[in-house]
């Protein structure tokens, strides 16, 4: 009676409690990967100037001075958009997987119940015959 009560208690937190705390644990990982490599922020600031570098007009009226600093300052906005695109990408791909792999580590749980006897079985049944 005992041990019908503790299969019923395993199965009940591996299917209720387990699955939850695991679903919450993966949501988590997926919240910090996107906190840690600030993928909201760098989307927000994508075309910034890089390390806020920018040059200032000097003073007075030079047109060579004004297309001078609005190069360097459209240069200085393209190389920060292509660095944070790199981290953009890279945090979104390591997010993907971290996902991919959450949903087997979850499945395997679902199945983990079922795959332990039947390993079992099937290891006993290669060394029968």
């Amino acid at each position: 009676m005992t041990s019908a009560l503790a299969v019923g208690e395993y199965l009940w937190w591996q299917y209720e409690a387990g699955l939850i705390l695991m679903f919450e644990a993966w949501m988590n990982i997926q919240w910090f990967l996107l906190h840690f490599f600030s993928v909201p922020e760098l989307v927000r600031s994508l075309f910034a100037p890089f390390h806020r570098m920018r040059e200032r007009k000097k003073q007075g009226f030079d047109p060579e001075d004004i297309f001078e600093v609005f190069v360097i300052n459209i240069l200085m906005r393209i190389v920060g958009a292509f660095v944070r695109l790199i981290f953009i990408i890279a945090g979104l791909g390591v997010q993907v997987i971290a996902f991919v792999l959450g949903f087997f580590v979850l499945s395997a749980a679902l199945l983990s119940p079922v795959m332990i006897p039947a390993l079992f079985i099937g290891g006993l049944w290669m060394i029968i015959f």
